[in-house]
């Protein structure tokens, strides 16, 4: 076992004599933005320290130092927005960095599952592997949440998204000082409702012309005062305590043969 997971516990000579047996780290990310009047700006940071740290325990492995920036798409006051290729620009160039050193396997654990952010990511991480033949020994894997969690997905599937009962359980079972439950909020039902039904439609697009060629214009809808996504007055802490469990019994072995099937490609391309 790892005397510690977070790579920048190590001093230098230390992370040396570690890495002669560990190839694999978890690269997290969040951002800063909106969680409605209930939560902190800083959810989506906390998700991937969070859940890294629980991960890194179960391979084994290290944590390189997260990421607190990402693009949200939201305009509303405490969200930091980067753009996606920057985003995804800078952590193939953090990927570049950790494969000269001896890594190998790079779990990217996004703490924010927004979807211009993920495609983005996934597509970029594509192409760096196609264009930087160096990485062809190198596996990386973007995964989240949702991807092992049944009860997540339940929840994604009775439209409840951003700052909702998933994130609020999350936080009132990791972070319950953290949570103002007293102050939930909601949209107007209106609003509030479209929301759930359409996550996407916090956004207003408008154009000049009919073309479909044309670039649409992007701005977040007036109407969207809180930004709440869905139901976060169910929320519980043991909602959260079981969507953790279910990520660490099923992405923790899912892993583990993923990196194993590696090690095994990789003896053959010696």
């Amino acid at each position: 076992m790892l005397k510690f997971h977070r790579m920048q516990d190590y001093t230098f000579p230390e992370l040396r004599e570690v890495m002669k047996n560990c190839k694999t780290i978890i690269i997290p990310h969040g951002l800063s933005e909106q969680h409605g009047a209930h939560l902190p700006l800083d959810v989506d940071i906390r998700n991937a320290d969070y859940m890294s740290a629980r991960l890194a325990e179960g391979l084994d492995c290290l944590i390189a130092p997260t990421l607190n920036y990402s693009f949200s798409g939201g305009m509303m006051p405490g969200t930091i927005n980067c753009k996606p290729n920057t985003v995804s620009n800078l952590i193939g160039e953090i990927i570049e960095s950790l494969h000269s050193m001896g890594f190998l396997n790079f779990i990217i654990l996004p703490g924010h599952g927004g979807s211009e952010s993920v495609f983005n990511l996934k597509e970029s991480m594509r192409i760096l592997k196609w264009v930087n033949p160096a990485l062809k020994d190198a596996m990386i894997i973007v995964t989240d949440l949702i991807e092992f969690s049944p009860t997540s997905n339940k929840l994604i599937a009775e439209h409840d998204y951003h700052a909702a009962d998933a994130e609020t359980s999350m936080m009132m079972a990791w972070y319950p000082e953290v949570v103002r439950k007293d102050k939930i909020k909601l949209d107007e039902p209106e609003v509030a409702e479209r929301l759930r039904q359409d996550p996407d439609s916090y956004q207003y697009q408008e154009k000049f012309s009919d073309l479909p060629q044309e670039i649409v214009q992007t701005s977040q809808r007036t109407d969207v005062k809180i930004g709440v996504m869905g139901y976060p007055m169910r929320a519980c802490a043991e909602t959260g305590r079981r969507i953790e469990k279910e990520f660490l019994e099923n992405a923790v072995p899912a892993l583990k043969a993923a990196i194993a099937q590696a090690d095994a490609k990789r003896q053959q391309m010696k």
